[in-house]
């Protein structure tokens, strides 16, 4: 069925405004409609009649100001201001779209011209105000600019970061008496070669600092560790001590003198037969501590191995009787190329 009315081409929206009131010194008005602030679409959309006469190309506006390039003389009469709309849009007028008029969410990536967006118009909460994590994984990656590719952004993964070889699993601040130090479900395929440090550690006189392997979470006490120790030089006489243990219930590395701020190294390298059964566990290391006055400080070089056939996930230090009553322990693992 046809269409019975007005034609598209004469539709439009022309608005009457307040007419102008002139007092002879100013050139500047204020537009309105019905005492309401109008703000005309461009220049070219008004047409004003004062004293019979219609206005053209001698005045401009600026939001709903209107500013003739001459004075109207107090007597003149504004005869009538018309506002002819934009009637049926073909094509939108240059900054007629404003904030308002979009919907949210209304533009997208296909909207936005590629390099556009500056830091200026970056929320400075973008990288601040997301959830914090306190570890990383091999695949988390970081946001970086590519100078070798004319700075382009890319990602890196934290693997391929480099950093230091030494990777710290576990550290222990011992404060008060303990009686053991352990680190458990640390130990695991990703290495197989474990640097372990202790500093400030201080125990019983009369007891031996030794250690002890975890399998399954479980402290193996049995007969599964051969050591040797020695020589212990002592910094004020040529005193020297070794011992050897055989099938031994622990790996003892620091005798029964009285130890003050005690310090080792310790070097664990972790054999497999399969992906997860250890054949067997080698260590090294060395040991100072100072006895007294009397003696002085002594070192020691020490050395063992543990022969469980099963899994190792731990480490525990332990004394032959009474306490660890301060001392900080750290487990490294070891990275390889």
């Amino acid at each position: 069925m046809s269409y019975i009315g007005r034609g598209i081409d004469q539709i439009d929206n022309i608005s009457t405004l307040d007419n102008l009131s002139f007092n002879g010194s100013s050139a500047t008005f204020n537009l309105t409609q019905n005492s309401v602030a109008f703000v005309p679409v461009s220049a070219d959309a008004l047409q004003i009649q004062i004293d019979g006469v219609i206005q053209a190309n001698n005045f401009t506006i600026s939001g709903s100001t209107l500013t003739f390039d001459f004075v109207p003389s107090a007597s003149s009469v504004c005869n009538s201001v018309k506002h002819f709309g934009v009637g049926i849009i073909t094509s939108v007028s240059d900054g007629a779209v404003t904030n308002v008029k979009l919907g949210a969410d209304s533009v997208n990536g296909t909207k936005i011209a590629d390099d556009s967006i500056s830091d200026e118009h970056l929320d400075i909460t973008a990288i601040t105000g997301q959830t914090a994590i306190t570890s990383l994984a091999d695949t988390d990656k970081f946001l970086v600019s590519d100078a070798s590719d004319s700075g382009n952004l890319k990602y890196v993964e934290k693997q391929y970061l480099g950093g230091g070889t030494h990777v710290l699993l576990g550290s222990t601040n011992v404060t008060s008496n303990v009686s053991n130090v352990t680190f458990q479900s640390l130990f695991s395929d990703t290495y197989t070669n474990y640097y372990l440090t202790g500093r400030g550690i201080n125990k019983s006189e009369s007891s031996h600092v030794q250690l002890r392997f975890l399998n399954g979470g479980t402290t193996d006490s049995g007969t599964n560790y051969d050591a040797v120790y020695g020589v212990g030089v002592k910094s004020r006489n040529s005193n020297t001590w070794t011992g050897r243990h055989n099938s031994a219930n622990e790996i003892q590395f620091m005798e029964s003198a009285g130890i003050n701020t005690g310090t080792f190294t310790m070097w664990i390298d972790t054999y497999f037969r399969g992906t997860s059964t250890h054949d067997y566990v080698n260590l090294h290391g060395i040991e100072s501590h100072w006895i007294g006055d009397s003696s002085g400080l002594v070192t020691t070089t020490f050395g063992g191995v543990y022969l469980p056939n099963t899994n190792v996930d731990g480490i525990k230090f332990i004394t032959s009787s009474g306490t660890i009553t301060s001392g900080r322990f750290s487990l490294y693992g070891v990275k390889h190329a």
